[in-house]
């Protein structure tokens, strides 16, 4: 495990460095690359002013995400490297009355017990900075959460993830039925479980979080659905969130795929946005529908696991071995104790792949920029709402370079406030038909 360590310190030293650097740098507000088009139309009312809280909120939320990311990675390997992992296994044979087997795949029920504890003891490594950025949106104003509904949002998410069990005890069976071909019986049932996820996301685990209402009957519902049905989403399902119960933030999303896709309104944008920038906002929302966004969400997210699941596959001989020779008590990559590691090495994959991830993403948000302007034709409206995010939020119009390619889901807010006044996308003049 030497060479692993050795790359997983330079991983965690370049993410801490990385860290304190952003941690100190100064939020600003540059030309973007259509600064004519903004500067043409009252520059001052479309630049975002950025208040010194502002600066001082993204600096610190960047340094806890940042240094947050590396104490993960820290504390899967002490985890195993200590011995604290080989430790738990033994303890849960014990308590479940089975002896600890030297091959083959672990009883089931010693896994719940094992990836139960296992996560509780990596969720309390966790949480000193999950509680500091909760604080930080205390301070800032932006957070209504009380500490007993963040623990208890916590009890609920680590429940949550216990039905990951079941699927860990599917791969190690078939890891020993199908030696040659597992990854590829993995990588089959990727799709049609990212699909299962998506489906039961807003029906089933969205609302153990928050109440989801329809929209009222109103002039602001009548104006959606007419906006739904000229962007080709008839009898779309239009839900609002009570966001206010635990954050002031603003946002709208698109979830769930076939007859469980829905539009969902923060009821805090409700309460805080004009009319023509709650529309706006939903016209880049049902971009997102309309352009099947999710759909290529999910086929990009299948073959990335499948070139995880292969690569996984080709590393398993030699992970074999190295945990056999490793001093910590490891009995093979199927041993209990051995399940930190592999995790370790999922976050390191998923971390190194986010540019590529967050690359695709940023694309699809243009589109739905691009769809939201044309269905709407509110440049001037979607332009405000994106300085209002900079100056109501306290997100950066201009985050530094490197962090945004890294992990920057969308544009730049100054991109994007600079391209819904460019004039570069005509509105329609004519509904859109149901795709």
């Amino acid at each position: 495990m030497s060479r692993v360590l050795a790359g997983l310190i330079v991983v965690i030293a370049l993410m801490l460095s990385l860290g304190a650097w952003v941690a100190g740098a100064q939020t600003h507000v540059s030309p973007a690359p259509h600064a004519d088009a903004v500067s043409s139309i009252r520059s001052d009312t479309y630049m975002p002013h950025i208040p010194p809280r502002a600066i001082a909120y993204t600096r610190t939320q960047r340094a806890l995400g940042l240094t947050g990311m590396a104490w993960n990675l820290v504390g899967l390997w002490v985890f195993v490297r200590s011995g604290a992992s080989v430790r738990l296994r033994d303890g849960v044979y014990r308590l479940v009355r089975l002896p600890v087997p030297e091959d083959g795949p672990p009883a089931f029920r010693a896994l719940l017990v094992f990836y139960g504890l296992y996560t509780l003891i990596l969720m309390l490594w966790n949480m000193p900075f999950g509680l500091a950025e909760l604080a930080t949106e205390w301070k800032y104003g932006f957070s209504h959460e009380s500490l007993g509904m963040y623990l208890g949002d916590a009890a609920k998410n680590w429940g949550i993830g216990l039905l990951v069990a079941p699927l860990l005890c599917g791969l190690a069976w078939l890891v020993m039925r199908s030696p040659r071909r597992w990854w590829l019986w993995m990588w089959g049932l990727t799709l049609p479980l990212l699909i299962g996820v998506l489906i039961l996301q807003p029906i089933v685990i969205a609302p153990l979080f928050n109440e989801y209402k329809p929209l009222s009957v109103g002039p602001l519902r009548t104006k959606i659905l007419a906006l739904a049905a000229r962007a080709g989403v008839p009898n779309a399902d239009v839900f609002v969130e009570d966001t206010s119960r635990r954050s002031a933030h603003v946002n709208a999303y698109v979830t769930g795929v076939g007859p469980a896709a829905r539009i969902v309104l923060n009821d805090t944008a409700i309460m805080m946005l004009p009319e023509d920038q709650l529309l706006a906002m939903l016209g880049h929302e049902m971009g997102h529908y309309v352009e099947k966004h999710v759909w290529y969400g999910l086929l990009s997210g299948a073959i990335g696991s499948g070139a995880f699941f292969y690569l996984a596959f080709r590393g398993w001989p030699l992970l074999d071995r190295r945990t056999r020779q490793s001093k910590t008590g490891l009995r093979g990559p199927l041993d209990l104790a051995t399940l930190p590691l592999l995790f370790l090495y999922l976050n390191i994959a998923l971390l190194i792949q986010d540019p590529i991830a967050n690359a695709e993403s940023r694309y699809m948000e243009h589109r739905a920029d691009a769809f939201g302007l044309r269905v709407t034709g509110l440049d001037t409206a979607t332009a405000r709402l994106m300085v209002g995010f900079a100056e109501r939020d306290f997100s950066d119009p201009d985050p530094p370079a490197l962090l945004h390619f890294w992990f920057g889901s969308h544009p730049t807010l100054s991109e994007r406030i600079a391209f819904a006044l460019s004039g570069e996308v005509k509105p329609d003049v004519a509904p859109r038909p149901h795709p």
